[in-house]
C-alpha cells in the first residue's frame, strides 16, 4: 500500500490531490488519512470547508430529516460533535470558505462561533449558514443567534455572507465587514437599525439580498456602493415603505407574495439599468420615476383592476430608454398600446383578457408572445427579425397566428402549433421568403398519415434558410411507429433541391417513418447540409428563456434502425447524430 501510495504521489501534485480530495464528503475525507501515512494530512489541503448534514452522515441516514424532535435533537448534537472534532484536528494554514447546512438554534452557538472565530483568523473570504428547517417553530426551536462581533476588524478578508434562519446581533459599535460584497438575509427579521449598522460599515456592499425576511419597520436602502438589490419572496401584512438612495445601483429585482406590496420611493439611482417586479399593484409614487434611465424591464403577476392608471401606457411614456420589455401574468390590462422608438425586444407572456395589443416599434428586433385568450394584435415593426409565437394556445382563435401573416420579412421564426394547424402553417410559411431559421413544435395526437414532405415547401420557398429544427410531441401513443418500416414502400419527393440549408434537428417522436423519409430526402438534396441529428428529447422552448420539461417523447426510439436506413445517404462533410 505504501509503495503504491507513493506512486501516486509522484504522479500527481499536490494541486490536483487538492481537487480530488475538495470532491469529497468530509467524512470520506478524514478516511483517507487512514489510507497511507503519506496522506495522513493530505485532506488538510482543504481549503473549502463544507459541513452539510449528507456529507457528515451516510447518505441513508439523512434522506429525509427526522420529524421526531427528540431525533431531531440527536442529528444536531452529533452533526456538531464531529464538526469540532474536525476543526479540532484541522491545521490547514488558509481557509476561503465555510458552509453550514443544518437545522440548528440558539443552544448551538458556541459551536458555530468558534468555526467562524478560526476561518475569519486564516483568512475566509466565504461563510454560509444555512440553518433552517421547516417545522422549526412547530418544535419550539429558537432561532439561531449570530453575533456579528467574530467578524469584527478593519483587515477581514470575508467578501461574502449568507445567513438563513439567524438573528443577527450587532454590537452598537460594529466596525467589521469592510471588505464585504455580497450579503444575503434569508427568513432573517430585518429591522432599520440594522441596515443602518451595515451600510455605514460594508462600504464596499454591491450585492445585497433580502430573501422572504421579516420586516418590522419601513426600509431606506441608502448605498453609494450597491450595485444590485433584490428583495424577493416578502409579504406585506401592513402598508410599508422603501425608500431606495443609491448612486450606482445597476439591478433592483422586487418579488412580493400576497395581495400588498410595499409602497417604493427610488431616488437618485440614475444609474438603474433592470428592473424585475412581481407583484399584483405598483403604486403611483414610484409612478416609474425612479426608472427614467431603466434599459431592461420585467413587470410579472400585475393586476390592473387594481391601477389608477393603464400600466403600459404610463411604463412607455415615463421610461423612454426601453430596450428590452417583458410581461407576464398580467389580468385586467384592457388594452397595450406599445409605442418606443428604442424598444428592441419585447415578450407578452400568458397575458389574460386584454382586448387588442398594438405595438409600434421601428426598432423590435425580437417578439415572443404566449397567451390563450382571444384579442386583436397588430404590429409595427420593420426591423423585426426574430419571432416566437405560440399558436396551439390560440386555437379556438378564429386567427390563431395573429400579426405572423404580416410577419413577412422576418429571419429566425419559432413556433408550436397543434397537429391540426399544420394545412394552415405550411399556407403561410411559403411566403415567407429570409427565414434563416425555422423551429417548429408540433403536439397533438399521433397521426399515420402525415408526411413532414410540407416541410420542403417551405424550404424551397424559403432558399436562404439555414437551419431547421422540428420537435413533435404526440400524444396517446398506442404502437411503435416503425413497425413494418423495412416492408413499406419508400415515398419520394420530386423537385425539391436547397443550396443553403447546414443544419437539421429532429427531436421527440421522430421514429416515424414519414420523418425518416423526410430526411432520406433532406441527405440527397440539400447541398450544403453540415449535420442532420435525431434525438427523443421533446424540450421546447415556450417563452421568456422558459422551457418545457423534456421527457423522452417517442414510445419507441430505435437508433440502430434510424442509423441504418439513413447511413448510405450520408457523405462527407455532412454528419449524422443520434442521441
Amino acid at each position: 500500500m505504501e509503495n503504491r501510495s507513493k506512486k501516486i504521489k509522484i504522479q500527481l501534485p499536490d494541486s490536483i490531490l487538492s481537487q480530488i480530495f475538495s470532491k469529497l464528503g468530509l467524512k470520506d475525507l478524514v478516511k483517507t488519512s487512514a489510507l497511507s501515512k503519506l496522506w495522513r494530512h493530505e485532506w488538510q489541503l482543504r481549503t473549502d470547508l463544507n459541513f452539510d448534514l449528507c456529507n457528515m452522515f451516510d447518505h441513508n441516514e439523512v434522506q429525509q430529516l427526522p420529524k421526531n424532535f427528540s431525533l431531531i435533537r440527536g442529528y444536531q448534537s452529533e452533526f456538531l460533535t464531529r464538526l469540532d472534532q474536525f476543526m479540532l484536528h484541522y491545521q490547514g494554514d488558509m481557509i476561503d470558505s465555510i458552509r453550514v447546512k443544518c437545522p440548528l438554534n440558539y443552544e448551538h452557538s458556541d459551536v458555530i462561533e468558534r468555526l467562524i472565530s478560526k476561518g475569519m483568523a486564516k483568512g475566509v473570504k466565504r461563510i454560509e449558514l444555512l440553518l433552517a428547517y421547516e417545522t422549526r417553530l412547530h418544535l419550539g426551536l429558537k432561532t439561531f443567534q449570530f453575533s456579528f462581533d467574530i467578524l469584527s476588524g478593519t483587515d477581514t478578508t470575508l467578501t461574502y455572507l449568507y445567513l438563513q434562519s439567524c438573528y443577527p446581533k450587532l454590537p452598537l459599535e460594529f466596525s467589521g465587514l469592510k471588505n464585504l460584497k455580497t450579503l444575503v438575509l434569508q427568513w432573517v427579521a430585518v429591522r432599520q437599525v440594522g441596515l443602518d449598522n451595515l451600510f455605514s460599515n460594508c462600504i464596499y456592499l454591491e450585492d445585497l439580498t433580502l430573501d422572504a425576511c421579516d420586516y418590522k419597520s419601513d426600509l431606506k436602502i441608502i448605498s453609494p456602493s450597491l450595485f444590485h438589490l433584490n428583495i424577493i419572496n416578502c409579504r406585506v401584512i401592513t402598508e410599508r415603505n422603501i425608500d431606495i438612495i443609491a448612486s450606482n445601483l445597476s439591478s433592483f429585482e422586487y418579488y412580493c407574495i400576497g395581495e400588498f406590496v410595499h409602497i417604493m420611493n427610488i431616488e437618485e439611482a440614475h444609474m438603474l439599468s433592470k428592473f424585475s417586479f412581481r407583484g399584483y399593484e405598483i403604486y403611483e409614487p414610484v409612478g416609474f420615476s425612479g426608472l427614467k434611465n431603466v434599459t431592461t424591464i420585467v413587470l410579472n403577476g400585475l393586476r390592473e383592476i387594481l391601477q389608477p392608471t393603464n400600466v403600459v401606457s404610463l411604463l412607455f411614456s415615463e421610461c423612454l430608454q426601453l430596450e428590452d420589455v417583458t410581461f407576464k401574468n398580467f389580468r385586467g390590462i384592457n388594452d397595450m398600446n406599445i409605442i418606443s422608438p428604442n424598444l428592441h425586444h419585447l415578450k407578452i407572456i400568458d397575458c389574460g383578457y386584454t382586448q387588442r395589443i398594438d405595438i409600434n416599434a421601428l426598432n423590435l428586433a425580437s417578439f415572443e408572445y404566449n397567451g390563450n385568450t382571444r384579442r386583436n394584435i397588430s404590429v409595427t415593426a420593420p426591423m423585426l427579425s426574430r419571432v416566437f409565437w405560440n399558436a396551439a394556445k390560440r386555437a379556438l382563435n378564429p386567427h390563431p397566428f395573429g400579426p405572423i401573416t404580416t410577419l413577412q420579412h422576418i429571419e429566425n421564426l419559432a413556433i408550436i402549433i397543434s397537429t391540426s394547424q399544420v394545412a394552415k402553417l405550411t399556407e403561410l410559411l411559403v411566403q415567407y421568403k429570409n427565414l434563416r431559421q425555422l423551429e417548429l413544435f408540433i403536439e397533438g395526437p399521433y397521426d399515420p398519415n402525415m408526411d413532414y414532405f410540407w416541410i420542403l415547401d417551405i424550404a424551397m420557398a424559403s432558399q436562404h434558410l439555414q437551419k431547421i429544427s422540428l420537435t413533435i410531441r404526440n400524444l396517446h401513443l398506442k404502437n411503435p411507429h416503425m413497425v413494418g418500416f423495412n416492408k413499406r414502400q419508400r415515398k419520394e419527393y420530386g423537385g425539391f433541391c436547397h443550396n443553403d440549408l447546414k443544419y437539421v434537428e429532429l427531436h421527440g417522436c421522430v421514429c416515424s417513418t414519414h420523418v425518416i423519409e423526410f430526411a432520406s430526402c433532406l441527405l440527397k438534396n440539400a447541398s450544403s447540409l453540415k449535420q442532420i441529428s435525431f434525438g427523443s428529447l421533446d424540450k421546447f422552448y415556450k417563452g421568456a428563456g422558459r422551457w418545457t420539461d423534456g421527457s423522452v417523447g417517442c414510445c419507441w426510439f430505435e437508433r440502430n434502425l434510424i442509423h441504418e436506413n439513413l447511413k448510405d445517404q450520408v457523405h462527407e462533410p455532412c454528419q449524422l447524430i443520434i442521441f
